[in-house]
């Protein structure tokens, strides 16, 4: 079994207007304007740009508690890629807490303030509305001075989380597994059989369990299938 995962609903977070404000996008959005040049709601030379962490993870009230863990380092990535486009624009990251775990990470999270100027202010945004030029103006607390803060963005990018495939449930009702509380589906245990589903000679890989980087579902596929070798051949 390996369903995927899909992106948090940007849109459901109301107060950052996705969908509403034309200069508010997603990651996904950027993502794809980096591979093809296409996406009319960038603007030709931003002046500045900021992205919001944690859109849709660990929020309770959004319904996804979990962090998606690749999130912080996709912004900080992208965050430098947009200082490579426009080495004049300023660049800011709204965050709650990074989560930089997988290696050389910190070293990328230092790079971006050290050599690309990126802005990291710690807290919530609480507020996104329109300006005058058509741009977005967004307000936030910086918890580490005490102080609120405003500014005015050419571009707004939100970094949508990742939540469960919405057909897990349907998928996991035909082949008799659970699902999670999370959505995703359960594995026998989360540490030491996190391939192996409570139902023997079934198996899950990467992101239908979780949250996952790429090198931790190319290693959880390697594993499902040295465990599915092993189960055909009576090994187990």
């Amino acid at each position: 079994m390996s369903t995927g995962f899909t992106l948090f609903p940007a849109a459901k977070k109301e107060e950052y207007g996705y969908g509403v404000y034309d200069r508010v996008i997603t990651n996904a959005d950027l993502e794809h304007w980096f591979n093809t040049g296409d996406d009319a709601r960038i603007p030709a030379e931003p002046k500045a740009v900021g992205f919001v962490h944690c859109v849709g993870s660990r929020d309770l009230k959004a319904g996804n508690s979990q962090c998606s863990k690749v999130c912080c380092i996709t912004a900080i990535k992208q965050a430098m890629e947009m200082k490579e486009k426009f080495p004049d624009a300023e660049v800011y990251c709204f965050y709650m807490d990074l989560r930089l775990f997988g290696k050389k990470y910190e070293d990328f999270y230092i790079n971006a303030q050290r050599d690309y100027g990126v802005h990291f202010i710690r807290g919530r945004v609480s507020e996104v509305s329109e300006n005058i030029a058509g741009g977005v103006q967004v307000k936030a607390e910086d918890t580490l001075s005490g102080r609120p803060v405003r500014v005015q963005l050419d571009l707004l990018v939100l970094m949508a989380g990742i939540v469960n495939n919405p057909d897990n449930e349907s998928i996991a009702g035909q082949v008799r597994l659970e699902t999670d509380s999370d959505g995703f589906l359960k594995s026998r245990d989360n540490i030491l059989s996190i391939t192996e589903s409570p139902r023997k000679g079934v198996f899950l890989a990467g992101a239908c369990t979780g949250p996952k980087t790429v090198p931790e579902t190319v290693a959880e596929a390697r594993s499902a299938a040295l465990a599915i070798h092993s189960y055909l051949s009576g090994l187990e």
